[in-house]
């Protein structure tokens, strides 16, 4: 088994860092070229699976000449190998695959998926502590050298709607073990992440309420039915609008 410290490390959760094996950190430059830094992206991001070179080829190269998309294809291969002074990128019958390498991406969504494994389950505690952890490595969103690309966009939100639901699930277990300071803070990071998302602008209410700052809560609603009517031309589901009316009329929860 290869531990950690035997591995390269890779950040793309914010800039891209990549960490050799005797500590030190690649330059941006030595890259060369996008396309590479974007190889290395993709290959990466599949957590030790291999990639078919006409998938990679198509991401990367779509509108080269076959032979010079594959050349294209070899030549950042080798400059990754280079480059990192490993050799971590290896051919395989079904594809090239990312060997040895510790990624943020990987470990961020394994807690992501613990973390709802545990609110499910109703282990409060342990959504916050998993949850926290996984925010340690969410340094941003992830970008790529061809940023609008539809594998880096996908990519993108895949990683973000894994945020948001995390950040929801943290903030409903802060809220059940009366941590409402802890509650609004994580639920006014999830609304960062997705301005639409009602039951993160539910959860800032539902706290700013449970604080004795009614007006507050009053005011959330607002926002939120601003950012529907924005972002999705809609209004406030019948789940907001009833706890809105609570509000309104002074009810206790």
């Amino acid at each position: 088994m290869i531990h950690e410290q035997q591995k390269i490390q890779i950040r793309l959760l914010g800039p891209l860092g990549v960490r050799r094996l005797d500590g030190s950190w690649v330059a941006v430059e030595e890259w060369r070229t996008g396309k590479t830094a974007d190889l290395l992206r993709i290959l990466a991001l599949n957590g030790g699976r291999p990639v078919r070179p006409a998938d990679l080829i198509g991401r990367l190269w779509p509108d080269a000449s076959t032979d010079h998309a594959r050349g294209s294809l070899r030549t950042a291969s080798s400059q990754i190998r280079r480059v990192v002074r490993t050799d971590c990128v290896v051919r395989r019958l079904d594809g090239l695959v990312l060997q040895d390498a510790w990624v943020d991406t990987f470990y961020f969504l394994q807690a992501a998926r613990r973390a709802a494994v545990a609110a499910r389950g109703g282990h409060h505690l342990r959504v916050l502590a998993t949850a926290q952890a996984a925010e340690h490595l969410y340094v941003d969103d992830f970008h790529a050298h061809d940023d609008d690309s539809d594998w880096a966009v996908s990519e993108r939100e895949h990683l973000r709607r894994a945020r948001h639901e995390m950040l929801c699930d943290a903030a409903t277990a802060a809220f059940e073990l009366h941590r409402y300071r802890e509650c609004l803070d994580l639920a006014t990071t999830a609304i960062e992440v997705e301005r639409s998302s009602e039951t993160a602008h539910r959860l800032v209410m539902r706290a700013h309420e449970a604080l004795g700052d009614v007006g507050s809560a009053l005011r959330a609603f607002e926002t939120c039915r601003d950012h529907l009517a924005r972002e999705l031309g809609a209004d406030p589901s019948p789940q907001t609008q009833e706890l809105h009316l609570r509000l309104l009329r002074g009810d206790s929860a």
